[in-house]
């Protein structure tokens, strides 16, 4: 009972759990059936990656309620899928821009989500926030640079400005990942100098030990233990105690019943963009346009949250 009441108030714990059990798995049979990843990567995106994103209207809602200004649902969903649209264009015609504006807003967002506690306006933590996002992302993806490259090119083309600085990338990953570690490390200590938050220590024990798994682990179940497995459930955890504070008895099992309409939404519109991909387009990957369409709902779902964080800091 104990062990569960933990694993309930803490679940990315479980988050751990299930990477070293990939991970022991992956020690005996030398790589992990492909299958196996896929599974576990779809399975944790469908489950919390995509509904953490699934509540961004009572966000807006709750975040109106407190500035005095009217929400109008209507408004709010014609505003989403507008950005939605807009940022599908320019993945059609200029698709690495797209993807250099999707790095950026997922580092910027993951920053924002584990350094919650930085202060708004302070343009230290700032930039603290976002080197820190930078660092993660490029663990994630550097570390396993061989199943990325495909992906990518996948997804830009072979466009040539883009393959010099990945071959530029490819062959410095050491150096790269070394750089951003010392920058944030650096960045921290002066922005900690300046403006002193406190962390939670075991918090931060269970990040390093999701990236320490992740970097012995394929690209499919490292994205996945992080974005889903961390990230989402960190969001979460933010997202309820931001809902609570005008709905007090809310609990966790309530808002992901809630978040269970868009999020059946969301994964209906991807399976009927992955149909139409697989019917008219040759050399159809579902892989890419699912990290396209992840980007997609990222952008609008950045813009919420921020406004949450200003609210809340």
């Amino acid at each position: 009972m104990q062990l569960f009441n933990r694993l309930q108030k803490n679940p990315t714990w479980l988050t751990i759990l299930l990477g070293f059990i990939l991970l022991i798995w992956q020690f005996f049979v030398v790589t992990l059936p492909q299958n196996v990843q896929i599974i576990f990567f779809v399975s944790l995106i469908l489950l919390t990656g995509i509904p953490h994103g699934a509540l961004d209207h009572l966000i807006q809602e709750a975040t109106y309620k407190k500035l005095n200004k009217k929400y109008n649902f209507k408004r709010f969903l014609l505003k989403y899928i507008l950005i939605m649209l807009v940022y599908g264009v320019v993945w059609y015609w200029f698709s690495g821009l797209s993807l250099l504006i999707f790095l950026i807003i997922s580092a910027w967002h993951f920053g924002e989500t584990d350094l919650e506690k930085a202060p708004k306006n302070v343009l230290i933590w700032s930039f603290t926030r976002l080197i820190y996002g930078f660092y993660i992302l490029s663990f994630i993806l550097l570390t396993n640079v061989n199943e990325v490259e495909p992906i990518i090119i996948k997804m830009v083309g072979n466009q040539s400005y883009f393959m010099i600085c990945w071959n530029f990338i490819v062959l410095n990953v050491r150096q790269i990942l070394y750089l951003l570690g010392l920058s944030f490390t650096t960045i921290f200590i002066i922005a900690q100098s300046k403006y002193l938050i406190s962390f939670d220590k075991l918090r931060i024990v269970r990040l390093c030990l999701i990236l320490f798994l992740s970097a012995w682990l394929p690209l499919f179940p490292a994205f996945a233990l992080y974005f889903g497995g961390w990230h989402a459930l960190c969001a979460f955890d933010n997202i309820l105690e931001y809902l609570q504070k005008d709905y007090p008895t809310l609990s966790f099992k309530l808002i992901y019943l809630k978040t269970l309409p868009f999020t059946l939404l969301a994964i209906a519109s991807l399976c009927a963009f992955l149909w139409y991909c697989n019917a008219y387009f040759a050399s159809f990957d579902p892989f890419p346009i699912l990290f396209i369409f992840i980007s997609l709902i990222t952008l609008p779902h950045l813009i919420v949250t921020h406004q949450m964080k200003n609210d809340t800091e």
